[in-house]
């Protein structure tokens, strides 16, 4: 039996082991038929839907209040189709929350749906309590208080489920919405804003032929291959945009694929920010590698186009139904007072002498007989235990973190994005050199390929509380892939 490339790749990896394992794994190795194509969809004819901003139900001096009902919905995804999704305010995705830094919010949620869920605002500084810890379920019919502080610089982050052993069939079926910091630093900058400042969360998903989403984890490898682009849950949707500069806040939304974005005309992008906010300074890229939950801001400049002019924004790590992710058409004239200045925002570098101590934490595969497929996903060969404490950083202190891709027993290794909540990380090095510039910035999550190792450092500012470090393939993190830390 056939299957796709990359679920070769995906799957693939673990053969080989010093263990029983099949050396050329299939979908019938997990009792699984081949899955049909999803119904095919025509390419650029959908218009992109911007999600709407949220707005606070009630305000006092200090504090916006804001209310949210998670909910299952019928939504048309695929022209002529139904499909359920599960949706905060019943949207796929979620509405857009956009906050000002030091101005503290305190969100409601109410969970109509059938499943206990958990909301983890992913970025932010947040008290542990509010954090979105994977057992702090909120049940069926009932409501939950998460409080932001916002104390987070100017950035792109965003909110999605966090339930334990069900992220990744919560996040597929919609929990998923942008949370948008602004300050007062980046009002002063020149930047394109308003309906030029466009957000674009990438998702990958397959559809049975009445169109509903078709999960499938493959055990806990990672989730069978999507052969549709989303882009905020349109379809390879086409954007008419005006000849002048355009802002792009991209998020990759998917559960287990990474893309690599690129223009069809060759042109560059113009990187200004990553997971925490402005790079020091614009860097011009003819490729950017996005892994799962790695946020980028880019500008895009369409006077170098003509009137009638198709952009095509690729995938060029995709092939075939992968390798195009939505269409810019140049349709008309306005001006443009926007600019992308020189110098963007300092971005702190931490010496490695102020640290206090380093940490070594390694991500891989364990073989085992007990499982299907038979390998387990740890850190420093231990499954997650809630009740266990792996490391204490203490408030104030600045950590390097060396996070390790190995391999064990031979059993091939898989790329593991690592997030760690609560903090913002500068990448010191990979494999001892210095990151790219796509990486030079502050962080919150980090693809480690296998047989990596990157050297992170950080400074443990915020809250004390327990808070969580773990691999953002969705089905990782679902298969036990996490640790605690608890600042003290």
């Amino acid at each position: 039996m056939k299957v796709s490339r990359r679920a070769l790749l995906k799957l693939g990896a673990l053969g080989g082991a010093a263990v029983a394992l099949p050396l050329a794994p299939t979908f019938a190795s997990f009792g699984k038929d081949q899955p049909a194509p999803s119904p095919l969809v025509p390419r650029f004819t959908r218009a992109l839907v911007i999600p709407p901003v949220i707005r606070p139900v009630r305000r006092t001096a200090t504090t916006d209040f804001y209310e949210v009902t998670q909910k299952e919905a019928r939504v048309e995804i695929l022209p002529g189709l139904q499909t359920t999704v599960w949706g905060y305010e019943g949207m796929f995705p979620g509405p857009t929350f956009r906050v000002r830094r030091g101005r503290e919010i305190v969100v409601k949620q109410n969970n109509l749906l059938p499943d206990g869920v958990v909301v983890h605002q992913h970025g932010g500084v947040t008290p542990a309590d509010s954090d979105g810890y994977p057992t702090d379920l909120i049940p069926p019919g009932g409501s939950r208080e998460y409080v932001y502080p916002n104390g987070h610089r100017a950035a792109t982050m965003w909110y999605h489920d966090h339930a334990m052993v069900k992220t990744g069939d919560h996040v597929y079926k919609g929990l998923a919405g942008f949370y948008i910091v602004d300050d007062e630093v980046e009002d002063r900058l020149p930047l394109p804003r308003g309906r030029y400042d466009v957000p674009l969360m990438i998702q990958d998903r397959r559809f049975a032929a009445d169109g509903s989403l078709v999960f499938d984890p493959l055990g806990h490898i990672g989730v069978i291959d999507g052969d549709v682009l989303l882009v905020n849950g349109v379809p390879w949707p086409r954007f008419e945009v005006a000849s002048r500069k355009y802002r792009f806040r991209i998020l990759n939304g998917s559960n287990s694929t990474q893309f690599k974005l690129g223009l069809s005309t060759g042109q560059p992008l113009t990187l200004i920010a990553t997971d925490g906010g402005l790079l020091p300074a614009p860097v011009d890229l003819p490729a950017i590698p996005l892994a799962m939950a790695e946020r980028v801001e880019v500008v895009l400049d369409f006077s170098r186009y003509p009137i009638g002019s198709r952009v095509i924004l690729e995938n060029l790590d995709g092939a075939g139904r992968l390798g195009q992710i939505m269409r810019f058409d140049v349709v008309r004239e306005e001006p443009d007072d926007s600019a992308v200045p020189a110098t963007l925002r300092p971005v702190e570098s931490i010496p490695e002498s102020a640290a206090a101590r380093t940490r070594d934490w390694v991500f891989g595969p364990r073989a085992t007989m007990s499982a299907s497929p038979p390998v387990e996903w740890v850190i420093n060969g231990r499954e997650f235990d809630p009740n266990r404490i792996d490391a204490t950083p203490r408030l104030g202190d600045v950590e390097i973190w060396r996070i390790k891709n190995a391999t064990e027993l031979n059993v091939g290794g898989m790329d593991h994005p690592v997030h760690i909540h609560l903090v913002s990380f500068r990448i010191l090095d990979r494999n001892g050199v210095k990151p790219g510039p796509y990486e030079d910035g502050w962080k919150d999550t980090v693809l480690v390929p296998k047989g990596e190792e990157v050297r992170l450092i950080m400074r443990f500012e915020g809250d004390r509380g327990k808070y969580i470090m773990h691999c953002h393939n969705l089905e990782h993190e679902d298969a036990a892939m996490m640790t605690n830390f608890a600042v003290v």
